[in-house]
């Protein structure tokens, strides 16, 4: 993983820049979805000059901006409405408000008829709610052989990296967006991201 890079799209374009690969439509579109989807529709503090960039230089390759907003943001399968409504339903707020964490269980995905890929983007609910510097998912794939839980953290504020909460479970991603995997119960897995959390926020007021 590179750090520094704003997404997935901005590694792959390096890769394929250092071994001559011309880009195509084919190529940009894809990219440009990794990296609108990776800076939170260029919110995310990872939106570095570099990122923008890239992103004009797909456009010029011939990534379909409004087709890529309508495939990814605008079409919505009614199963992921209610996963949706799932998340939003368990949601809890700790820390007087600052964390925002909510779950989704395996047998969520099959009572409403939804797959893995429809619980993208949920998380952002969670991270809009006003006051919030950290919103946590965790999910139970639909898939028994696939681990036990994912967990999605996202930071709200300059001062939380989210990363460093991430690798303490051998997780990674950026300071704003990280990701981890855990096989312990999800009351234990918010508890210690809870602790990241007060630890990071005290470093910064001491």
């Amino acid at each position: 993983m590179v750090a520094e890079a704003s997404s997935t799209g901005e590694v792959l374009r390096d890769v394929f820049r250092e071994l001559g690969v011309e880009l195509t439509p084919e190529l940009a579109e894809p990219l440009y979805i990794a990296l609108v989807t990776d800076t939170g529709r260029f919110q995310y503090t990872n939106t570095t000059p570099k990122a923008l960039r890239l992103a004009a230089e797909l456009v010029d390759a011939g990534a379909d901006i409004h087709a890529v907003f309508q495939q990814v943001y605008e079409s919505v399968e009614f199963g992921k409405l209610k996963l949706l409504a799932r998340a939003l339903e368990r949601a809890q707020v700790l820390e007087g408000g600052r964390i925002v964490a909510s779950v989704l269980l395996r047998s969520d995905f099959s009572e409403v008829g939804a797959v893995e890929p429809y619980s993208e983007g949920i998380i952002d609910y969670l991270r809009a709610v006003e006051g919030s510097e950290l919103a946590v998912l965790i999910r139970e794939p639909p898939r028994e052989d696939g681990p036990t839980r994912r967990v999605s953290l996202r930071s709200s504020v300059d001062e939380l990296d989210v990363s460093l909460i991430a690798r303490r479970f051998g997780g990674g991603g950026h300071r704003q967006a990280s990701g981890f995997s855990s096989e312990l119960p999800i009351d234990e897995i918010v508890e210690i991201v809870r602790e990241g959390f007060v630890a990071q926020r005290a470093r910064a007021s001491a």
